[in-house]
């Protein structure tokens, strides 16, 4: 079994198992009729949340072979490739739309602004998002470990997220890849309030969860 079919059939067992304290997983709002998961991996948070069937549920990934392990495991799932800079789908297409932990990985503005574009008027939004605490985690135990390639990403992720935090901007990786990985703060609060979300909610944690709602761009 390789790597990432044991990383993705873990994360499943995770997400089906409500005890578990790894288990992240957002409430679904009432009367939710359309679902999108933005960097679903196989699929693990929509099938464990064990959606009606009258759900149009729809994870979105980068990673084909992670889309094809979720497909065998669900028919109720549409799996689509492709990248939250340039969401597949129409304007207000979702009532509601979720991300665990891949919004980090992206430029966040751009993926942001394609999430509101995406949301039908008062749709709900439910992030989890790296603090800095994962990112110095990662860079010191890639330092300890004396991984030197791991070490200089997560510096970068590191800076680029001190970046994001004063600015409102973000760094690409320059050695290719179109990276931009970096850590979020609770400066990214008035940032999705300009971006036309309302209702914003934070819950300090490790890995800290957004909540939100779609209104007017200003």
């Amino acid at each position: 079994m390789s790597d990432a079919r044991a990383y993705h059939e873990a994360e499943l067992a995770i997400a089906r198992s409500p005890n578990d304290p790894r288990r992240i997983l957002p409430a679904i709002p009432a009367g939710a009729r359309t679902v999108l998961d933005l960097g679903c991996g196989a699929g693990q948070s929509l099938i464990g949340l064990g959606l009606p069937t009258s759900t149009v549920a729809v994870g979105l990934d980068l990673d084909v072979d992670a889309l094809a392990l979720g497909a065998t495991w669900t028919n109720d799932v549409r799996f689509v490739c492709g990248t939250g800079a340039s969401l597949p789908f129409a304007d207000a297409s979702f009532d509601f739309v979720f991300s665990r932990v891949a919004l980090p990985y992206m430029h966040v503005p751009t993926a942001l602004r394609e999430i509101h574009r995406v949301m039908a008027p008062g749709g709900r939004l439910w992030l989890v998002l790296h603090g800095p605490g994962i990112v110095f985690g990662q860079l010191v135990a890639a330092v300890r470990g004396g991984h030197a390639k791991s070490a200089l990403f997560q510096l970068f992720a590191a800076v680029n997220g001190a970046f994001y935090h004063l600015t409102g901007q973000l760094m690409r990786w320059p050695y290719g890849g179109g990276r931009y990985e970096s850590f979020q703060t609770r400066r990214i609060i008035p940032r999705l309030r300009h971006m036309g979300f309302t209702d914003v909610e934070v819950e300090p944690a490790p890995h800290f969860i957004v909540r939100a709602t779609k209104g007017s761009i200003s």
